[in-house]
């Protein structure tokens, strides 16, 4: 599939949530498409499916489309469950035979048996959901269009529809995915489209542009001179409990501050704290995240004997370290 919009300059009052956009989608493919809120994601989508037509530039799709791109999308409300997956069908332009052929497993992978005969518009947003992949996975569309809608499912349908979308990949069939899930965009996509304000910011391998995108999410801290990011403000839990974290920053073997830890190097990180002299229990830890804010690992100062039986003072520079990090290469997030 090619997707193209042409670059022209835009007129007075005017705004496109596509510009100069340019790819293409080869058959058994599956594209992931990322990018923040408004950033024109939903908007190819529609495009792909015709609901959308571009004002310039063109749209070539070769193949049977499904899509899934709004709760309740493709559905009557008054007509019963039962009722949407044949009229779905028709419109994918499948014969009655073959909707019947498939009609038990769309209602085995929803889970909705004792509710196909239910008016759609008394269904839940899940059940809905539920309902409209299970006829888009299951009644062989050529291309597959998936937007966030998946979110609405609980984890368990979540998984089953990931596991639904790699056998259609896996069947020669092509799949575009819009999600802000970037775990699940990578592991079901072999490729993956960054947009930014309606542009192409990136597009090649998954981990490459993932990793561009979570790089393009952060923001420039500011560093003082000792190289410390001020941490935002935290009000204290309560009267007795007047601790405060104001600073951070990572420090090489010499103390000097640095931007990054190497792999199998040793992790230090610098904490100014406030309120030790009046909490002097208290432990400083630090959680390790993955781009997909998965918890990696956590240490703190309990851990390692605690901070000692010295009075402490009201502000202090407390050190965290791991002799050996015990990570791949990549982009991590610290929570203090």
């Amino acid at each position: 599939m090619r997707a193209t919009q042409d670059a022209d300059g835009l007129g007075a009052g005017e705004f496109y949530s596509l510009k100069g956009v340019s790819f293409e989608v080869r058959s058994g493919e599956c594209l992931g498409i990322i990018g923040p809120n408004g950033a024109g994601k939903s908007t190819i989508l529609k495009c792909a499916s015709r609901i959308l037509r571009p004002n310039r530039g063109r749209v070539s799709v070769r193949g049977r489309v499904s899509a899934l791109i709004e709760v309740g999308a493709g559905f009557h409300p008054d007509l019963t469950g039962r009722e949407n997956v044949f009229l779905n069908g028709t419109l994918l332009g499948l014969r009655q035979r073959e909707i019947r052929e498939e009609y038990d497993r769309i209602v085995d992978f929803s889970g909705l048996e004792k509710f196909m005969d239910t008016p759609v518009k008394r269904y839940s947003s899940g059940m809905q959901v539920r309902l409209a992949f299970a006829v888009a996975a299951h009644l062989r569309p050529e291309i597959l269009l998936i937007d966030e809608v998946l979110a609405v499912g609980d984890v368990a349908f979540q998984r089953k529809c990931l596991g639904a979308m790699k056998d259609v990949a896996g069947g020669g069939r092509t799949v575009l995915f819009v999600s802000h899930n970037m775990a699940a965009v990578s592991s079901l996509c072999h490729r993956a489209l960054m947009l930014r304000q309606g542009r192409v910011a990136a597009l090649g391998p998954t981990d490459e542009v993932i990793q561009a995108y979570i790089h393009s999410t952060e923001g420039v801290h500011a560093r003082d001179e000792q190289g410390f990011v001020a941490l935002h403000e935290r009000k204290p839990l309560s009267v007795h409990a007047p601790l405060l974290l104001r600073a951070a920053r990572l420090v090489d073997e010499r103390g000097l501050p640095v931007s990054s830890a190497r792999t199998g190097a040793p992790l230090r990180v610098d904490v100014r704290v406030e309120g030790l002299d009046r909490f002097p229990s208290a432990v400083v830890g630090l959680t390790v995240r993955s781009v997909f804010d998965q918890k990696i690992f956590h240490f703190n100062t309990a851990m390692a004997g605690g901070l000692g039986s010295t009075p402490r003072c009201a502000r202090e520079v407390v050190r965290l370290e791991i002799p050996e990090l015990p990570l791949m290469a990549g982009a991590y997030s610290l929570d203090l």
